[in-house]
């Protein structure tokens, strides 16, 4: 009986320590998908430099965990990108996975909006600085996106560009939710664009529904653009609806 566990431990063991190059061979990555060097093992190790379109990580390090083996699962704690480099993503994530199901705890991702706009086919040029930070309190994987989802995310320094000129909104808050699958974010009232309005990540598209009402201590050029919104309800509040597809 021990030596099948001795062969066992041994075998557990060498599948972890066989370099993570060697791995990353048996994975299918998607074309749009470019990785540096790879150093370390299954259970530690680091890529030097990721690319994915328009997103970038100077490096992503992993660590597996394996406390919670016995349960069916593996723990995993992910970093990439540097906290301090406001132009880059950054995520530091910790994960169970098991079999069919990854779930996330108590993670943060930060993305710059300019490089999420570039995702986005809008009806006209939107030009925006600023980071979206999304703090994961739970997360289970699902098709197409999620099963459960709760956290919250902060549009942090927003601003965006008029013909006049930078506009400064400070932060636009959102709550984080899952529904059929798709994403969801809810903003919250209190910003200078009065944006309330629920943005949906849907399975190859997106979709934004809502309305806005620019506060008083808002430009003239951002109360002059409304005209271009459409027409304000009974309570000045000029509606928003987007939808459309997802660059790949």
């Amino acid at each position: 009986m021990l030596w099948g566990f001795g062969i066992l431990a041994y075998l557990l063991f060498a599948l972890i320590l066989t370099p993570a190059s060697l791995w990353l061979k048996l994975v299918s990555l998607p074309a749009s998908v470019q990785l540096g060097p790879v150093s370390g093992t299954l259970w530690s190790g680091q890529i030097q430099g990721v690319q994915q379109g328009a997103w970038y990580l100077p490096q992503l390090s992993w660590q597996l965990q394996l406390s919670s083996l016995w349960r069916g699962q593996l723990g995993l704690l992910l970093s990439g990108g540097d906290l301090k480099d406001q132009d880059q993503p950054y995520l530091k994530l910790q994960a169970k996975l098991s079999p069919g199901a990854v779930t996330v705890t108590q993670s943060v991702l930060r993305l710059p909006m300019s490089g999420l706009m570039s995702q986005l086919q809008l009806p006209m040029p939107v030009d925006a600085s600023g980071m979206l930070v999304i703090n994961l309190q739970q997360y289970q994987s699902g098709l197409p996106y999620c099963q459960a989802a709760t956290g919250n995310a902060s549009w942090q320094q927003a601003r965006f560009k008029t013909p006049a000129g930078w506009i400064d909104l400070a932060a636009i808050d959102a709550t984080l939710a899952c529904a059929d699958g798709n994403l969801s974010l809810q903003t919250s009232d209190g910003n200078p664009l009065g944006l309330l309005v629920k943005a949906e990540l849907l399975a190859d598209s997106y979709r934004l529904s809502g309305s806005l009402k620019p506060d008083a201590s808002m430009p003239k050029e951002v109360h002059q653009a409304m005209q271009f919104v459409g027409q304000a309800d009974a309570a000045g509040r000029f509606p928003l609806n987007l939808q459309g597809p997802l660059q790949r």
